[in-house]
Order: C-alpha cells, then structure tokens, then sequence
C-alpha cells in the first residue's frame, strides 16, 4: 500500500482544488490495489474554494499543500486539470504518473508506461469528475455536489464561456436541483466571494490563477481575473502594466497576458506586455496603449491560449 497524490496546477483556481478532492474520494471508494489516494495541492486555496467548503460544512476536506520530496522519484501521482510540465510540481518528469484527468490541450508530459488519461473537451475537469460518479453505484455526498457544482460554475463563467458544452449545463441543472440551489444566483455569490473586502493589489492579482505555456521558441505566461465590473482595473492601470513588465523580466516571459474578464459585459480586457506584435496577430487588435477589448472572449483556453499558441 502506498500514498498516491492527487493534485492540479500549480496557483490552483478553484476546478483545480474541486476535482482533486473528487478525483481522490473516488478511486478511495473504487481502486482495489489498496493505495490511499490523498488530495493536494500546489499553491494557495483560492478565497471562493475556502468559501464553498465551508458553505457545505466541508472545510475539513480541503486539501493540503503537497508534501516536499528530496527526491521526487518517491512521488505516486494522479495529475488533474493539467498535464503541462509548465504547470505542474518541478520535479514531475521523475515522479511516478499514475493517471491524468484533464480538459485542455495534449500538454508535454510523459510517463515510462502506458496509464489512464482522460481528456475530454467540457467545461471544467470537475464535470468530468462527477460523470465518473454518475456512471457507478457509488454514491456523492452532498458536500461533494455542491463543491464540484461551483467548480462548473466558475471554470465555465456561470456557462457562459464557449467552453461550456451541454453535458456541463446538464450537469449544472441537476446538482443545483439536488442541493436546491439557483445556479446563477450561486455562480454570482462565487464570483462575489472571490474579491469580498479584499483590495486590489497587482502583484497578488498578476500572481493568482496564472499558467505558462510555450509556443514557436517563447514562453508565455496567461493570468485571468475574473470579476463582475473591471473599475479596480482600470484604477490601476499603470500599476498593472508595470507590474506586468518586472514579472515577464523575471520569469524569462517572451510574452505576458493579462486577461480583466468582465462576467457582465462577457468580455475581456487583455492586457499585453513583451511581444505585443504577437497579440496583435493572434487577436487582430491595436495594443499600443498596454490593452485591448476583447467582446465575447472569456476563455483563457479556448480563446486566449489556443490563439496565441496557434499565432506563434
């Protein structure tokens, strides 16, 4: 018997923290090799993960952040929402991958051996997570419903980003009726929680829900915030630009895009720093003034890093 980590991206949002603790609960209830599967984390719990876990009186499931290993050979893993080096703990091309579960791109990962990877084009690694429960006997608790139902609702915009398909909106309809919820009322609520009494600092800001990608010899970094008006934003223009152009020095960044999604307006305001020629070919727009507005984008994946992978 042997512990096996199951774990999202590096600076988690909150699909990445729900469907790690759904992913461990169900191979603990289905696996027979006898391995315990125990949830974790690489980065910070994000303020609406915290929020919806003690909403269901769940706070003791959340997960803790992954344990240090000298040598990370002694890692058994099973990767969710990602399954890109960029992305995932350092020293994952020595650890031992046990599965991946996933809803973006074929990343860059490899494993020694053949192992389970499912990749499936929804919304959220979440609803992949509850199908999995949905085609069993075995039974989801209500903490667990809510928590993946506010997974689905965050990674999809409340559904209104192309990558919602109708398999998450079914998904969506049925847990929010079994927990007799409102699902916009409670995808707003989530929104909401995510920027309740915080201030808007930058650095944290550029900092959280970022990924890295690399395409045609750069690496590019992508961050999204996601709230229901953008004045912070723009309050704090100047800051936002400088700080964006300090962290692409520091991370060796060819490219840094900043995505100030507005879930009301269903847009985006993309910032850019680095190789704007870049996000000009990717997005056909002007950003000689540090951004532009995107309408209708409100996908990192789908719309932000499919372009720019595909223009570089």
């Amino acid at each position: 018997m042997s512990t096996v980590y199951v774990f999202g991206h590096k600076r988690p949002d909150n699909d990445s923290i729900c469907a790690a603790v759904a992913a461990a609960y169900y191979l603990n209830m289905t696996e027979t090799s006898g391995d315990e599967y125990v949830p974790a984390r690489l980065g910070p719990i994000p303020r609406e993960t915290a929020w919806v876990f003690e909403r269901f009186d769940a706070s003791e499931e959340l997960p803790d952040e992954l344990p240090a290993f000298d040598d990370p050979s002694e890692l058994s893993c099973v990767l969710v929402d990602h399954n890109e080096s960029v992305q995932s703990y350092d020293g994952i091309a020595q650890a031992d991958i046990r599965m991946i579960v996933d809803h973006h791109r074929i990343g860059d990962i490899q494993t020694v051996g053949p192992i389970t990877f499912i990749n499936k084009p929804l919304g959220s690694t979440a609803t992949i997570a509850a199908l999995n429960f949905q085609r069993t006997d075995i039974e989801m608790p209500d903490w667990l419903a809510g928590v993946l139902l506010s997974a689905v609702l965050t990674d999809t915009v409340i559904l209104k980003s192309p990558t919602a398909t109708g398999q998450d909106r079914h998904l969506v309809a049925a847990l929010a009726e079994r927990l007799d919820l409102d699902p916009v009322e409670f995808g707003m609520e989530l929104f909401n929680k995510r920027l309740e009494g915080e201030p808007f600092e930058p650095e944290k800001i550029l900092a959280n829900d970022l990924k890295e990608y690399e395409a045609g010899g750069i690496k590019i970094g992508i961050v999204q915030y996601e709230s229901v008006n953008l004045e912070a934003v723009e309050e704090n223009r100047a800051q936002v630009l400088a700080t964006m152009e300090k962290m692409a020095a520091d991370s060796g960044w060819g490219l840094f895009l900043f995505m100030a999604t507005d879930i009301i307006k269903e847009g985006t305001e993309l910032f850019a720093t680095g190789d704007t020629a870049l996000a000009a070919k990717a997005f056909d727009a002007d950003f000689s003034t540090g951004s532009a507005w995107l309408p209708g984008v409100l996908s990192r994946k789908k719309q932000v890093a499919s372009a720019i992978i595909e223009a570089a």
